[in-house]
């Protein structure tokens, strides 16, 4: 079974195609570059493909299941979204960000023990062992992202889906986040799509890329990816700021 698959999918908004009859297939263990210019559809495909939103026609099939009628499927998947940001709101933890992502008990305000097993084996899975207690703000921007990274983990997921997850990131910081992500994929056997602007970190772990522009414009080898006729270099590789 392949855990991710696309027959035909658009979504439409206000008489406007948001995506364009879109077909893909993501093999189990497969790593994913999904590429493109911004205003793409990247993030809505993501949105998508986990349910949080449904397809005005098409079959989205996410581990088998239909995302959007059969929601619990989705606790199958991790997603790290663009902007998680616990640290601008509240003063969480690393484990504290961690354990909020696990199933909620009733009237539970700390984590019982097993619950803290699964959060400090998260942590050590992305090199953060003994953490726990550090606070988001006090941590630099490549380990706040591996924090948010054992979150999407810590349910220990099949298909792990990251939205522009080095997007404030230096490139040295870039390509060591990529190069966990590719040991994390053999470790655990993961399949995992990555959204992404950073596509010379991406392309050395990835094993594929998508272009996509509304619809599928190419896929296949990074590499001829990134030859493609239609590609536009200057929307590809946004200017931007970014923290160590």
């Amino acid at each position: 079974m392949e855990p991710i698959v696309l027959e035909h999918v658009s979504l439409h908004h206000r008489g406007q195609a948001i995506i364009d009859k879109v077909s893909l297939r993501i093999a189990k263990g497969e790593f994913v570059g999904l590429i493109g210019p911004n205003g793409a559809g990247k993030t809505t495909m993501l949105r998508l493909i986990l349910g949080l939103l449904p397809p005005t026609g098409g079959r989205v099939q996410l581990l088998g299941a239909d995302p959007w009628r059969q929601p619990a499927v989705r606790t199958r998947a991790g997603y790290l979204p663009q902007r998680p940001a616990f640290e601008d709101r509240f003063p969480l933890t690393a484990a504290d960000a961690i354990w909020l992502a696990l199933p909620r008990r009733p009237f539970s305000w700390r984590p019982a023990r097993r619950e803290k097993k699964l959060i400090a084996g998260a942590l050590e899975l992305v090199n953060l062992a003994g953490y726990g207690e550090s606070p988001l703000r006090a941590l630099s921007g490549g380990q706040l992202q591996r924090v948010y990274l054992a979150r999407a983990l810590v349910n220990r997921p099949e298909v792990l889906i990251l939205d522009e997850p080095t997007s404030a990131l230096d490139f040295a910081a870039q390509r060591h986040f990529y190069r966990l992500l590719a040991d994390l994929r053999r470790q655990l056997g993961l399949t995992i799509l990555v959204v992404s602007h950073d596509l010379l970190a991406l392309a050395a772990v990835a094993d594929r890329f998508i272009l996509l522009d509304k619809t599928v414009l190419a896929s296949g080898n990074p590499r001829r990816v990134l030859s493609f006729k239609g590609l536009n270099r200057e929307e590809l590789f946004p200017v931007r700021e970014v923290a160590r």
